[in-house]
């Protein structure tokens, strides 16, 4: 049962609530006692926990989304084991696209742009680091507090796809609703997947609805595969002819006739996206007064009227400030006065309040009085750079060197910046020694950043066989471009400090394999390479 993790403490995160339960984990809210703040906590469910492959792919791909690190993509903090326990910890992002659309209906065009942007340049991003979604959906689209999409989930699909294949299970992995053709079919997926399974969700964000429902997954995944999507301006009419299109490329059966990179799909959003300025008439109302509307709208007719007030919302206010104060129900049945300028802000109208009565609109708005003064919202911070190195390394931003008290936390000017990381390394050339990474940040933003460069080492191959044909792989135990080439070396090979694995073959010998093989920095190995071959 879920409950059995509540209260304890997994690695150094408290567990404090059950946030809900997918196929393979249960989700918790968490505290970070480090930090201070909440997190989220992922734990695999005991029949994935106790399965030692899933354990590993599970960990593993954990692994790899904890090292993509993008403005739109949710940090992962830490990937363990505790007891019975295997988790990952998480930001805390408690809105998802699925909760906003319940309560909007719809996104307007400039939100819809504003969704995929963000969700676009973290699959470019993801993609180009060579990880593939697989299940993007309005679930697993959460928003930070400045109202920017952020992707959740990276490598989950991808694991529990692994096992499936690996053990032979009849598992779809996935959610059928947001399936692309090839997926649908059981055929190798590729980034243009991803590209389909957004283009599923726009559609849903601008009309209210799926492409494609069906009474169970194998009638949608045909659909999928069969039937033409219907038009989505038929179903909103509002929806610019351009942006529709574009969703209607993403939908394309054939992947050949999508967009082809996530970066391709962010230029035809920027070419229509909507110029539409702030409505300086309109209230605004707190992200978290969503999930309280539609706690205190018990009646069907209350929850149309809810519906309405929400469909009203028309942007979000990135990086604005709700002038007054919230009202909060307190304990003993009086108001608590909450500070806006810790809760992101959306603008609503103010004319559809009165119909959701005096209760409701109590708990969202404060009435201001016809004399009062609305104060200036206060100017954001500029945003932070939180960056960890190794020890001994060299670091600049936008090719200026970052003193090394300031690298924890470095206050930069909103927008794109070049990190550059550099070791000494007295081998070279030696590309793992210097890491790049881009970084976009909007005013108030902390970006946490790791960058991990590594100097080289020497490793020489020696043979107790000289045959001509002979030939080495070797592959960097986490992962990595696998280095090949013919045997015997002229020279020591230069290769970035850590562990491989290294398979040497030679005609008519006996293959050699070494599961470890370690390259220390800036040293010298000598590898012993024994092989059985025939004498005469």
């Amino acid at each position: 049962m879920p409950e059995r993790y509540l209260g304890r403490t997994l690695g150094k995160y408290r567990v404090d609530d059950l946030l809900g339960s997918g196929g393979f984990a249960w989700v918790y809210r968490g505290f970070d006692p480090d930090l201070g703040v909440p997190v989220a906590l992922k734990v695999l469910k005991p029949q994935f926990a106790g399965d030692p492959d899933f354990e590993v792919r599970f960990r593993a791909e954990a692994s790899t989304a904890a090292r993509l690190r993008h403005p739109n993509i949710i940090t992962v903090y830490a990937v363990g084991r505790d007891g019975d326990a295997v988790y990952f910890a998480m930001d805390y992002l408690p809105l998802n696209l699925a909760t906003r659309l319940q309560v909007m209906g719809t996104l307007s065009p400039a939100l819809l742009v504003r969704l995929g942007l963000d969700v676009a340049r973290a699959l470019g991003y993801a993609h180009r680091e060579g990880v593939i979604h697989r299940d993007i959906k309005t679930d697993n689209i959460l928003f930070d507090d400045h109202g920017n999409a952020v992707v959740a989930d990276f490598g989950i699909a991808r694991a529990a796809a692994q096992h499936a294949e690996q053990t032979g299970t009849n598992l779809v992995v996935g959610t059928p609703q947001y399936f692309a053709p090839e997926q649908a079919r059981g055929r190798p997926v590729d980034g243009r997947t991803d590209l389909y399974a957004l283009g599923v969700t726009l559609f849903q964000a601008a009309t209210g609805r799926l492409p494609f429902t069906g009474t169970d997954w194998y009638e949608i995944a045909r659909q999928h595969v069969e039937e033409a999507p219907p038009s989505p301006r038929s179903l909103a009419p509002s929806l610019p002819r351009g942006l529709e299109q574009i969703v209607l490329r993403c939908l394309e059966k054939d992947a050949d006739d999508r967009f082809q990179t996530a970066e391709e799909l962010c230029e035809a959003l920027t070419r229509e996206a909507p110029e539409l300025g702030p409505d300086s008439s309109a209230r605004t109302l707190a992200v978290p007064a969503i999930h309280r509307l539609l706690r205190s709208t018990g009646s069907r007719r209350q929850r149309r009227r809810a519906r309405r007030l929400a469909t009203a919302v028309t942007a979000v206010a990135g990086g604005a400030l709700m002038a007054g104060l919230l009202w909060r129900s307190g304990t003993g049945g009086g108001r608590t006065a909450v500070a806006a300028d810790s809760l992101p802000v959306i603008a609503a109208d103010s004319a559809l309040l009165p119909q959701l009565g005096a209760a409701a609109t109590d708990s969202l708005v404060a009435p201001a009085s016809r004399d009062s003064v609305v104060p200036p919202a206060p100017p954001l911070p500029r945003p932070t750079l939180r960056i960890s190195v190794p020890a001994g390394t060299s670091l600049s931003v936008d090719g200026k060197p970052v003193p090394h008290s300031e690298i924890d936390r470095l206050v930069v000017s909103p927008g794109e910046h070049r990190v550059v990381a550099t070791v000494a390394s007295r081998f070279g050339p030696c590309s793992s020694a210097r890491v790049e990474q881009q970084v976009s940040v909007r005013p108030g933003d902390t970006r946490r950043m790791e960058l991990t460069p590594r100097a080289c080492g020497h490793l020489a191959l020696a043979l107790n066989e000289q045959r001509y044909g002979a030939r080495y792989a070797l592959t960097p135990a986490n992962g990595g471009r696998v280095q090949e080439g013919s045997l015997p070396l002229q020279e020591p090979l230069v290769v970035p400090a850590g562990d491989y694995r290294l398979r040497v073959s030679a005609p008519e010998c006996s293959d050699y394999s070494s599961e470890r093989v370690h390259v220390v920095a800036d040293s010298v190995r000598t590898h012993q390479v024994r092989q059985i071959c025939p004498t005469g």
